[in-house]
C-alpha cells in the first residue's frame, strides 16, 4: 500500500477510537438571577404563560436547555421553566443544604470561621474536589464549605 492510502484509512478509523470531544456548553451550568424581578415561563417566548415570578436577585438556577435567548433553567424546588438570558448573571449562587462550618481552609481540621444554616444563599468563587471556597456578602464572611452540601456545586467547574 503507498503512503497515501495508508494516511487515508488511519485517518477515517482513527476517529472510531476518539473520544467525542464535548463542549462544555452543552452541560448544565449553575447561575443565578440578575433582576428583582425575572419571569419563569412554561416556554421559550413571551407568549408563553408565566409558571412564576423570582422577587429577589441572586436566586441559584441550574440551566439545563436553550433556545434562542431562552434559557430552561431548575430552581433549589426542582421546578422546570423558561427565562430570557438578559435575567441570568453567570454569577455563581449556592443554597446550603445541610448545616455545618465555614473553614479558614478546605480541611474537616481547618479552623471554624462560622456555623451556616440551611437555605443560606451565599457567592461559589471556586471549588475543588470535595470543596467549595464561597462568601456570604451580608455578614461578610469567606471561606471553604464542603461541595456536597452546597445546592448546585456538582455543576461548577473544579479549580
Amino acid at each position: 500500500m503507498n503512503f497515501y492510502l495508508k494516511l487515508f484509512f488511519l485517518v477515517l478509523f482513527s476517529s472510531c477510537f476518539y473520544p467525542e470531544i464535548i463542549l462544555a456548553e452543552k452541560f448544565p451550568k449553575l447561575i443565578s438571577t440578575k433582576t428583582s424581578k425575572a419571569n419563569l415561563r412554561f416556554g421559550p417566548g413571551k407568549n408563553y404563560p408565566v409558571k412564576l415570578v423570582f422577587i429577589k436577585k441572586q436566586i441559584p438556577l441550574v440551566i439545563i436547555d436553550q433556545f434562542d435567548h431562552w434559557r430552561k433553567v431548575l430552581t433549589t424546588k426542582n421546578v422546570t421553566g423558561w427565562i430570557h438570558k438578559s435575567q441570568l448573571t453567570m454569577k455563581h449562587r449556592s443554597i446550603i443544604l445541610k448545616p455545618d462550618y465555614l473553614r479558614k481552609k478546605p480541611k474537616l481540621s481547618s479552623k471554624k470561621i462560622a456555623f451556616l444554616d440551611d437555605n443560606v444563599n451565599v457567592s461559589v468563587i471556586k471549588c475543588k474536589i470535595y470543596w467549595c471556597k464561597i462568601t456570604l456578602k451580608k455578614r461578610k464572611f469567606s471561606g471553604w464549605y464542603i461541595k456536597k452540601y452546597l445546592w448546585g456545586s456538582n455543576y461548577i467547574i473544579i479549580n
